[in-house]
């Protein structure tokens, strides 16, 4: 049976909603004392939250895309191109973001800049055996995992991690900081999880395990959904034991914090996979999938809203002074109807609008990619 061609994933678009919708409500959900633990990042030494998890999960997605890419037919250099025109866009809109955020020139490691990086590495290896692609994972979370516990920041004992004193931040701080690369080195482990989501790519995409591509078979969907969701878990299970030993951190993107929040990305996503690829039932997933389609749009363009107009404009609050247009808005929320109600009913508004503008691209299947 002939598997060399990927097959769109509807559980994919589906489980990249998710993590959008996710990143839509911590983003803009206000941070106030009465804000739930789960949507604010864990302080160093307390586990992870589910904002933690948002990340990582938009970089496993990234790399189950991987594969799908791949199909694509075309000679050697037109590959190459779009991996690095891809992975170019990405940095650049990351560094427009941050540049717009910080009023001047900002080329920092953020969101976007780790995404595109990471996906250079996992495109780059893309071509390549699926067991090998793991092993280059495990390599680079094994040597970032050294670095952090057998490397000692100078005057102080190797393996002592301390939120801000670790052989990391010492090199973050020293020498990357001052060319606007500090936090380089979180590109390895995140790139090491875009891998292991491209492996998972390679079974949900194309029902196959590894092998060359005329020895490949297809296996059953069902056989998928447990390699995945149950691979997921033990990864999850081996990030949550190896935390006892390297603290999972969120800041450091620590291996032990990257297969705990991949892990549980790749069960979800199976268990997507299931529901909507293997039971058939796509309605469930449609809603989310509005915003997975058009993850880059439902990523970048409310944050530019928020950067532009919402921080930006200025209205009168209840005391006559001007605030931006964000505070005079939960203000007025938070005086109507108390202050938790008005935190949901702000952060679901923005989500819910966002969604409906997106409905239109979706119908008319229009899917932005950069």
């Amino acid at each position: 049976m002939d598997t060399s061609k990927a097959r769109r994933l509807v559980s994919l678009d589906a489980f990249r909603g998710a993590v959008i919708a996710g990143m839509l409500v911590v983003n803009n959900v206000p941070w106030t004392t009465a804000t739930p633990r789960q949507l604010m990042h864990a302080p160093w030494g307390q586990g992870v939250t589910f904002t933690d998890m948002i990340l990582p999960w938009f970089v496993l997605a990234m790399g189950v895309a991987v594969p799908q890419s791949h199909a694509a037919h075309g000679a050697v250099w037109l590959r190459i191109w779009r991996i690095v025109r891809r992975a170019v866009l990405l940095v650049a809109l990351g560094v427009l973001i941050d540049s717009l955020e910080a009023r001047q020139l900002a080329l920092n490691m953020d969101v976007l800049q780790l995404i595109g990086l990471s996906y250079l590495v996992a495109a780059a290896l893309g071509g390549l055996p699926v067991l090998v692609r793991l092993a280059a994972a495990a390599g680079l979370l094994g040597g970032y995992a050294g670095l952090l516990a057998f490397v000692p920041v100078p005057g102080a004992a190797p393996g002592v991690l301390g939120e801000s004193h670790n052989i990391v931040r010492y090199l973050n701080d020293t020498y990357l900081t001052r060319y606007h690369v500090a936090g380089l080195f979180s590109v390895a482990p995140a790139s090491a999880l875009a891998l292991i989501g491209g492996a998972a790519g390679e079974v949900l995409h194309r029902g196959v395990l590894w092998g060359a591509p005329e020895e490949r078979r297809a296996i059953h969907p069902a056989l998928a959904v447990v390699i995945v969701g149950l691979g997921g878990l033990a990864l999850a299970a081996d990030g949550w034991l190896w935390g006892a030993v390297l603290p999972l951190s969120k800041p450091l993107w620590t291996p032990s914090y990257a297969l705990l929040a991949g892990g549980f990305g790749l069960a979800l996503l199976a268990a997507f996979y299931a529901l909507a690829d293997v039971v058939g039932w796509r309605p469930v997933a449609a809603p989310l999938s509005v915003l997975g389609t058009n993850a880059i749009v439902a990523y970048v363009v409310p944050i530019l809203f928020k950067l532009l107009v919402l921080d930006a404009w200025q209205a009168r609050n209840a005391a006559g002074a001007f605030v931006s247009l964000e505070s005079a808005i939960i203000a007025s929320l938070i005086a109507r109807v108390g202050t938790v109600p008005a935190l949901w009913l702000y952060t679901g508004a923005y989500l819910a609008v966002w969604w409906l503008i997106l409905v239109p691209l979706y119908r008319a299947r229009i899917f932005v990619r950069v």
